[in-house]
């Protein structure tokens, strides 16, 4: 079969595709991919035809609006106002986005499609045809409720009662359709045999839409109200080990410091990152805390006069270096916090944007880790106190090593194959 993988965003919302990509592509099937076009490279390196959204996307996270949102401060007001101010620029970079998908899905004609979230016209493609179409989202907490928690848009927040935990699925999910038609509603017509509304879609997405959730059941487990077309199959990783090489000074450091970290904060950027990285450095050096540093897309930089105990790196593979760490200090991204726990870390997030707040609190309530400081109000009192206790609680480590035990045995590669290319025998 042919199958296209269609996601919109930054690294960590391209990798859980990736991860299916490989699968699919062993089993014998025809994969092309639809992402950024800042991804061509890689994916076409791996094997995989490609198809390029718009390289405007990425280049919006990375103008000022878009910082100012992934680490730039500020009270809720000010980061509302930035939110806006983002949207209002995208407004004519997504219908650009949505005819890239809608030409994707007429010239390739694939028999079956698996997309992001940010792929709206493929949520009213779906409607039409369901078997063809399945949403995958390393993220929980945005179609499917949780009384546990609210909806991901919320996550900045601690969690409401049972109540409004659940009504804020509700009251996020009413603005996005009601935001989808603005987007999407001239093609409409294109099927002309379903009655598209707000309720329709949202009867769909609820109870027909095919759903995975690329989601470590050990971290959340599947809501008992969740229907049947919503699935948990654990968090799939592709091999990026396979041609990396490390440099003889990182095995030589790595020997040296057998208790050591990681420091990364992935794709996300921030308006002030040697400030941040000034700071976060000082504090691992001052309680004797060996570091690698991955300054990876800018958001840390390399800080003049380091000590011999932090070691700088521009992107490593997790799956490599995680295995020999103590632990990792990141921002919170579902495919790291899900990394660490496989890999047995202990972790501290320092979150940036949406779903890294609710990841936070994730690793807090599974005991692998203390509470993280947002990158939004990087209080360094605050910070140290949960720096050590991220370095020194023996419970963090204990609770990591059985979570990486459970996390190994969740994941078949056969229950996503058969859900994506036999829905009606799933």
């Amino acid at each position: 079969m042919k199958v296209l993988f269609a996601a919109l965003g930054t690294c960590g919302d391209i990798e859980p595709f990736l991860a299916q990509a490989e699968i699919f592509s062993e089993a014998g099937q025809e994969v092309t991919c639809l992402f950024p076009e800042q991804f061509r490279e890689s994916v076409t390196q791996l094997g995989y035809d490609f198809i390029g959204f718009d390289k405007g996307f990425l280049e919006l996270l990375e103008s000022q609006s878009g910082k100012n949102i992934m680490g730039g401060g500020g009270n809720a007001w000010k980061q509302l106002k930035n939110y806006f101010k983002l949207a209002k620029n995208s407004l004519s970079l997504q219908h650009l986005l949505i005819a890239q998908q809608r030409d994707a899905l007429n010239n390739l004609n694939p028999d079956r499609i698996v997309f992001h979230a940010k792929c709206l016209y493929y949520i009213i493609a779906a409607m039409a045809n369901p078997t063809r179409f399945t949403f995958l989202t390393p993220i929980p907490c945005l179609t499917h409720t949780s009384s546990e928690y609210p909806h991901i848009g919320f996550g900045k927040w601690k969690p409401f009662s049972k109540i409004w935990n659940l009504k804020s699925y509700s009251l996020v999910n009413a603005s996005r359709r009601l935001a989808m038609k603005k987007f999407i509603g001239k093609y409409y017509s294109d099927f002309p045999s379903i009655e598209i509304s707000s309720n329709t879609i949202k009867d769909f997405e609820l109870t027909q839409l095919q759903t995975i959730y690329t989601v470590s059941p050990a971290l959340f487990p599947r809501p008992e109200n969740w229907p049947e077309t919503a699935k948990i199959v654990g968090y799939f990783f592709r091999n990026q080990v396979k041609a990396f090489q490390p440099a003889r000074e990182l095995e030589d450091w790595l020997q040296k410091y057998p208790k050591a970290i990681l420091l990364t904060f992935g794709s996300m950027s921030n308006t002030k990152p040697k400030e941040h990285s000034k700071a976060i450095i000082n504090l691992l050096q001052k309680n004797k805390i060996p570091t690698i540093v991955n300054t990876s897309w800018g958001g840390l930089e390399q800080i003049e006069n380091s000590e011999e105990s932090i070691f700088y790196v521009n992107q490593i593979p997790y799956d490599w270096i995680l295995p020999q760490l103590y632990g990792i200090i990141y921002h919170g991204g579902s495919g790291t916090t899900h990394q660490g726990a496989a890999h047995g870390c202990v972790q501290m997030i320092v979150p940036h944007i949406i779903d890294q707040y609710f990841w936070n609190r994730i690793i807090e309530n599974r005991r692998l880790g203390p509470l993280g400081i947002s990158i939004h109000n990087l209080d360094i009192r605050k910070f140290e106190i949960a720096l050590i206790d991220f370095w020194t609680n023996p419970e963090y480590a204990a609770n990591a090593k059985k979570i990486a035990g459970r996390i190994k045995l969740e994941t078949n590669r056969d229950t996503v194959l058969n859900f994506v290319l036999n829905p009606t025998s799933s």
